[in-house]
């Protein structure tokens, strides 16, 4: 374990009005779906393509310049899109080599926008947590950060707390200092089973629709070892 790493502290958050809060505090955000838009992203980055995240459907649908259109409403594909918000179906499909995709979900791009104005904004899940806290850990993107779970339609997800827990641990691994409410999510992410992530409404959901193969995908930790950066209104990747 790293010793103390002074002078950086990680917070949490949640939601639309916590995300804002922390954006006009100038802090570093990582912005956090596990069940899925993180996830996509950093499978999409993984594969060379920069992500523009849009809150709408419309603005998806008629972003110019764009080799791929990838989105959901309520965990569905939406019409007429290259892909659904899934990152099973697009680790396994052949993208064009430094392909520009957009990318719009019912939760995670609305999160994105909320974090605008933010001195950094990460996407983070349960299958990068290592690589991004490794990565803030380096004091790199400045001396304070916000791991914001993203949640659904406003309402408190378990998965995104947990996967949230997950990147929070691993900071407090490399000497980070944890705010009281990031050390409770902490302790919640150590206790919780994966079991009850794989029965909650939105795992009952994905399952519904088929999705069954993201669920493993999604709770599979540090399986894409990037760090989805917003850079210009996309997200890159470094790993």
């Amino acid at each position: 374990m790293a010793g103390k790493n002074y002078g950086l502290i990680a917070g949490y958050a949640a939601g639309e009005r916590g995300t804002r809060e922390a954006a006009r505090e100038g802090v570093a955000i990582v912005v956090v779906d596990a069940f899925r838009a993180s996830t996509t992203i950093a499978v999409l980055v993984s594969k060379g393509a920069r992500v523009i995240p849009v809150a709408s459907i419309e603005e998806a649908a008629t972003h110019t310049g764009v080799d791929y259109r990838v989105g959901e409403r309520g965990s569905s594909k939406v019409r007429g899109f290259d892909f659904g918000n899934s990152p099973t179906e697009i680790e396994a499909a052949e993208l064009a080599p430094g392909a520009t995709v957009v990318l719009s979900t019912t939760n995670g791009t609305r999160i994105i926008g909320a974090a605008r104005g933010a001195a950094e904004i990460l996407a983070g899940a349960f299958v990068n947590a290592h690589a991004v806290a490794d990565e803030l850990a380096t004091g790199a993107y400045g001396d304070r950060i916000a791991v914001v779970e993203c949640g659904w339609e406003g309402r408190r997800a378990s998965e995104d707390e947990s996967a949230a827990g997950a990147i929070l641990y691993r900071l407090r691994e490399r000497g980070v200092g944890l705010d009281e409410r990031a050390r409770r999510v902490v302790d919640l992410y150590l206790v919780r089973p994966e079991k009850t992530l794989r029965r909650n409404s939105a795992a009952r959901r994905l399952a519904r629709l088929g999705y069954e193969r993201d669920l493993d995908f999604c709770l599979a930790e540090n399986t894409v070892p990037v760090v989805p950066r917003l850079e210009g209104g996309a997200f890159v990747g470094r790993r």
